[in-house]
């Protein structure tokens, strides 16, 4: 349901804030990097054997024509739920909905890897959109890891700086969850970015030498960046057709992971300058909030699930 959407996307951003606020301290514990980086590897490979037990998506499962599938996992969910729904209720739900689907559906199995990603260059709206939020994501992911590393930056104490930073987070997701379904998902996106640029630029240009301001900004920084990452992740959710959504989301991610490793290039640049990254992250911002205003607006709004109803 849409009303559902945002709580869901933004209790995966609050988890994400709960991890990244509590590793400086199990860092501090162990002391040790090579320890550090062999647990979060082990964690890594649990997640993965976890997967296995994680149910298909319902609608993507209808829009590939698996429709008996779709059905036990609905009866799954209900049961789990503790919601008294038919069989006969969940296969009328299922058909009406399949029937829309198929009515505008060109395939009648799922593409493959490469021909959904042929599928999102070929379709113009899909092609812009996917220009828009790719590019945004790449930006605002280098704009926050290079936020987080010029904490390590102001000679406090690294461990309780990020994680009392990381912590302001929290207020972000409460914020997104009470009125983005008001809002919507364009203005608050846009003004988010909009404002960490401009923090970014100010620092440039104060180029103030208190410790206490720096970090009062920087956690401007993550706050708005953290709004702007969150955010943008769940209209990429929203926007790409179903049969194309999870290899969409998955270039997004790998594209984001790149801007985050350019981000320590930014990041190093504070040695020929100190503000010098504040200045390319304050730039950067500014072109993702124009960006990110371009989007369509997705509030209220049904998940497309085949190529036309994303066009």
């Amino acid at each position: 349901m849409s009303e559902s959407r945002t709580k869901v996307a933004f209790l995966w951003g609050t988890s994400w804030t709960v991890m990244a606020t509590s590793l400086p301290w199990f860092a501090y514990l162990l002391q040790n990097w090579r320890v550090l980086i062999a647990t979060n590897a082990g964690i890594s490979v649990l997640l993965i054997i976890l997967f296995w037990w994680v149910p298909e998506s319902s609608s993507w499962l209808l829009s590939v024509n698996r429709k008996q599938e779709a059905l036990v996992i609905l009866q799954r969910i209900a049961r789990i739920n503790g919601k008294d729904i038919s069989e006969e209720q969940l296969d009328k739900l299922l058909r009406k909905t399949a029937s829309d689907v198929q009515a505008h559906a060109a395939v009648e199995k799922a593409p493959s890897f490469w021909e959904g990603t042929v599928l999102m260059l070929k379709s113009p709206n899909i092609r812009k959109i996917t220009v828009l939020i790719y590019l945004s994501w790449f930006l605002i992911s280098m704009c926050y890891n290079v936020t987080t590393l010029e904490l390590g930056r102001l000679g406090l104490n690294i461990y309780s700086t990020f994680s009392i930073a990381i912590a302001f987070e929290f207020p972000v997701n409460l914020i997104c969850i009470s009125l983005l379904d008001t809002l919507g998902r364009r203005w608050p996106n846009s003004i988010f970015m909009l404002i960490g640029g401009t923090v970014c630029l100010t620092m440039w240009l104060l180029r103030t030498e208190s410790n206490t301001w720096t970090l009062v900004m920087a956690t401007m920084l993550i706050m708005t960046f953290a709004g702007g990452y969150n955010i943008t992740y769940q209209v990429a959710s929203e926007v790409f057709p179903t049969v194309i959504r999870g290899r969409a989301v998955l270039l997004q991610r790998l594209l984001g992971d790149v801007g985050g490793l350019l981000g320590a290039q930014v990041a190093s640049l504070a040695e020929m300058d100190e503000y010098l990254p504040m200045l390319v992250m304050g730039c950067f911002a500014l072109v993702a909030s124009v960006l990110l205003f371009m989007l369509p607006e997705t509030v209220g709004t049904a998940m497309p699930q085949t190529i036309e109803d994303g066009e």
